[in-house]
């Protein structure tokens, strides 16, 4: 079974951008995904256009931690951001996406600068995935549906399915099947996506590889070092590239 490990977050700090750049360095990683508004974007920006062999992405961001803010204007956005200038909280978003009361032409106007600005560095984007895996929400699949075909893009991260406890308190467990038929029917996607974070799971790399389905399994993965469980995950992810 093809197995893709792919990088999150790539620019969202210096440490990440090192974690994740020592990940490829010793053929850890298949790919990374691009934040590209962030304090450490233009040196993973850097990276990518000087090592075209791997494949990049865009990890849309459209929810705050405390440094997110969109490439458009604020005034252009004014149900997507707070009055700081910056994107709203991860939950508060989620509800609102889940309502349906986002605005879809927000959403396509930010994507579309997003995208439009790692084009214009001229790094190849070869697929996107989402910062808190906004994207499986109807709003953003409608915003994905106007604007990815424009800039030549078919591929989307799936909504996980693989698992190796199943956390059946999660909705994400239970939805996951309607999501990603709804992403699946406009976009490309693996067969199975897993993410270690999303179950604690610090030694998933001989139990992943004893659970393989048949089909292609994306891995995503958290390298950095701001914190201990993102130093546990680069550590992971260097740990399954000697075991794979």
């Amino acid at each position: 079974m093809p197995i893709i490990i792919t990088a999150d977050d790539f620019g969202y700090s210096a440490e990440t951008v090192d974690a994740t750049i020592s990940c490829f360095e010793q053929r850890a990683l298949t790919s990374a995904s691009i934040m590209v508004n962030m304090p450490a974007s233009e040196r993973a920006i850097s990276f990518a256009k000087q090592h075209p062999k791997f494949s990049f992405g865009v990890h849309l961001t459209f929810v705050s931690n405390g440094y997110e803010h969109p490439v458009c204007g604020a005034q252009q956005l004014p149900h997507l951001v707070s009055s700081n200038g910056q994107f709203m909280n991860s939950n508060v978003v989620r509800i609102l996406a889940l309502l349906r009361c986002l605005s879809v032409e927000e959403i396509a106007c930010e994507m579309s600068a997003q995208l439009g600005k790692l084009r214009d560095f001229g790094v190849p984007i070869s697929y996107v995935d989402s910062h808190g895996h906004l994207h499986k929400f109807a709003p953003f699949l409608c915003a994905m549906r106007s604007v990815l075909p424009r800039f030549g893009i078919r591929r989307v991260r799936g909504v996980q399915n693989f698992y190796l406890k199943p956390p059946r308190k999660s909705p994400t467990y239970w939805f996951s099947p309607i999501w990603r038929k709804q992403i699946r029917k406009y976009f490309l996607s693996t067969d199975y996506f897993y993410m270690p974070a999303s179950g604690g799971d610090k030694r998933w790399g001989p139990r992943v590889l004893q659970k393989l389905p048949p089909g292609t399994l994306e891995v995503g993965v958290h390298p950095g070092r701001d914190t201990k469980w993102q130093a546990d995950e680069t550590a992971s992810v260097l740990q399954f590239a000697d075991e794979a």
